[in-house]
């Protein structure tokens, strides 16, 4: 399987997953908790794949491979999606 699916199969799995945990904790259901834990074990396999690619990347400057690490690890989200769907192709 290449990086991009995983990648994408990754970040989709650990959005979905995540926001059923959350909905799922909300309405007070019992082991909502392994499913929050289970969306973030997605979004670190996406993690240990995004983050050496950024880092060995010849393409892009130090400080920007600080601030993709850096958006990565604090608004996982929203930086991921950027990242995946547009950055990508310009930083490998």
């Amino acid at each position: 399987m290449e990086n991009k699916q995983i990648l994408t199969i990754s970040l989709l799995l650990s959005i979905v997953i995540v926001i059923v945990g959350a909905f799922l904790k909300i309405m007070h259901y019992p082991f909502s908790e392994m499913v929050i834990f289970i969306g973030f074990i997605s979004t670190f396999v996406f993690w240990y794949i995004a983050i050496p690619e950024i880092k060995s990347s010849t393409k892009i400057s130090g400080s920007e491979k600080f601030m993709w690490i850096f958006g990565l690890i604090f608004i996982s989200s929203i930086t991921s999606l950027v990242y995946l769907l547009s950055a990508r192709k310009r930083i490998i």
